[in-house]
């Protein structure tokens, strides 16, 4: 699914920022559903489209994007966080699907975590779950 810039600019001026290219091209990557980029990917990518990539310019486009809910990081283990996309249709907080063949990162709103079945008094501030495995598509490929 590729987006169009008039899409990707509107999406990042809804949240009150200015759609500079850099920004642009951040979430240009992470547009396609199940695609998750660690921050040297990101960088990585960057650097094809741009030359070279101020590492500082590129960990502030990413905190804001991120403070704005345009895009959301996930854990995988301690030393890999990914960014995402955020999905309208998608609870801000949701399990993740991460599989260990593709590396795809799928979202689970499905599985989504209820505060109500918390103990009495408990409230939710964050969470993280991701489900490790195999995905349909290389388990099919697997057989």
């Amino acid at each position: 699914m590729v987006a169009k810039i008039s899409e990707i600019d509107s999406l990042i001026r809804s949240k009150g920022l200015n759609a500079t290219d850099i920004r642009r091209k951040v979430v240009e990557l992470l547009y396609a559903p199940g695609t998750a980029l660690t921050q040297k990917e990101i960088e990585e990518e960057l650097e094809k489209a741009f030359g070279t990539v101020d590492r500082v310019t590129l960990y502030r486009t990413i905190k804001a994007l991120t403070e704005k809910d345009i895009i959301h990081q996930i854990s995988i283990d301690s030393h890999t966080i990914k960014h995402k996309l955020v999905r309208e249709h998608v609870a801000n907080e949701h399990p993740h699907f991460h599989c260990s063949m593709c590396d795809k990162l799928i979202c689970m709103p499905q599985l989504n975590i209820d505060e109500n079945m918390l103990p009495g008094g408990f409230r939710i501030e964050s969470s993280s779950v991701l489900i490790e495995g195999v995905c349909s598509i290389c388990n099919r490929t697997q057989h």
